[in-house]
């Protein structure tokens, strides 16, 4: 690890206090210089904007026992400072401040394409995920799924197909990495560690919960330069997986169903909004070879800065009831928050961040953002 402990466990209490979600953790880091200096003024910032209590801190002991668990089942924890870090999930700017890995981590910066689909899967589907993946290992891309039942699992299991000592096959998990969900999936757990990859943001000791999912999905998109969708509802996990990917710039792809099938609804829809009709593994190279839009660079993406807080926190008095007003339940891109209040950039983003640190802010994809309502 590049981060040395001392800083690597300060690290580790700011990304997993409570309310800091990825995009603050970054514009704190910013601004204090140090996650040690940031959790010095972060109960005073949620007081700002209107924390209800004092909001919970992660302890250095907490921290600590991160480390010690990590260390018990060899597992990595890299920082968006580690070499081994995924580049491609670092161009989003909502990247998580760290994962756990478990297995080969060099695999996470291979050229990787995202397989998912439903969980009820037809044999049909479930042969086309293996297909599919194994060609693309042998065609050296790796493929990225979330582990669940299905199409991932396929996906999973065709990568593994190929007798490669290490297998280009990447498991995100949304749970920690040392907890196997589905419990049925165990032996496909064991393969994965020994020969790909096991990749979760999820502290150990997390509970499980249904946003847990959402947030892996943008992992699987984020370290993918393309997703690839193979059965699934309208109203799915895949299709949000698909929205995300979107929403970063990554390629969207779908394989075909029958019209009556309710599991092709998904796929055929995508189809029809201009997604990559997906026969086999080279229709997904021609589109990715063509545009050639990914890059391995370090650098990471663009969020927000925050000025400083002091030296405008009369301007942010002033406009903060006009910000709460113009937020709703419907997400709102900040753009949009600026023209329709008239208040500055720089004064909304220290809102913003107040307001997440109190709990009454949810953020959303493409830098919109919702108020929570009874927080």
């Amino acid at each position: 690890m590049s981060v040395v402990n001392k800083d690597l466990l300060a690290w580790i209490q700011l990304a997993l206090s409570e309310n800091v979600g990825p995009v603050t953790f970054r514009q704190l880091l910013q601004f204090f210089g140090s996650c040690e200096e940031a959790l010095k003024h972060i109960t005073e910032i949620a007081a700002q904007g209107g924390a209800k209590r004092k909001i919970k801190l992660c302890s250095e002991k907490m921290a600590e026992a991160q480390l010690t668990r990590a260390q018990e089942i060899d597992a990595n924890i890299l920082t968006y400072q580690d070499t081994n870090y995924p580049k491609l999930l670092k161009q989003i700017s909502d990247a998580p401040p760290f994962l756990f890995v478990l297995g080969h981590d060099t695999l996470l910066n291979q050229r990787c394409v995202g397989v998912v689909g439903t969980r009820n899967a037809s044999i049909n589907g479930r042969n086309m995920a293996r297909i599919l993946s194994s060609e693309l290992v042998q065609k050296e891309f790796c493929v990225v799924s979330g582990m669940a039942k299905g199409i991932d699992t396929a996906a999973h299991e065709g990568a593994l197909s190929i007798t490669n000592s290490i297998a280009g096959t990447i498991a995100v998990l949304g749970t920690p990495v040392d907890e196997i969900y589905p419990k049925e999936n165990a032996d496909l757990y064991a393969q994965i560690k020994e020969r790909g990859c096991i990749v979760s943001e999820f502290a150990f000791g997390s509970q499980m919960a249904p946003t847990n999912f959402p947030r892996r999905n943008r992992i699987i998109s984020g370290v993918s330069e393309g997703i690839v969708v193979i059965e699934a509802q309208v109203q799915s996990g895949s299709l949000i997986t698909a929205r995300e990917a979107l929403s970063q710039g990554r390629e969207v792809l779908a394989v075909p169903g029958f019209p009556l099938e309710p599991r092709s609804k998904g796929p055929n829809a995508l189809i029809k909004d201009g997604a990559t009709l997906v026969e086999s593994a080279q229709d997904v190279m021609d589109v990715l070879n063509q545009n050639q839009r990914f890059h391995l660079s370090e650098a990471m993406a663009e969020v927000p800065e925050i000025p400083d807080f002091h030296a405008l926190s009369d301007d942010v008095n002033h406009a903060r009831e006009d910000v709460v007003n113009a937020l709703s339940a419907e997400p709102v891109e900040v753009g949009a928050l600026v023209r329709s209040t008239g208040v500055p950039l720089a004064v909304i983003n220290i809102i913003l961040v107040e307001l997440e640190l109190a709990g009454r802010l949810e953020r959303h994809p493409g830098n919109s953002v919702s108020l929570i309502y009874g927080g």
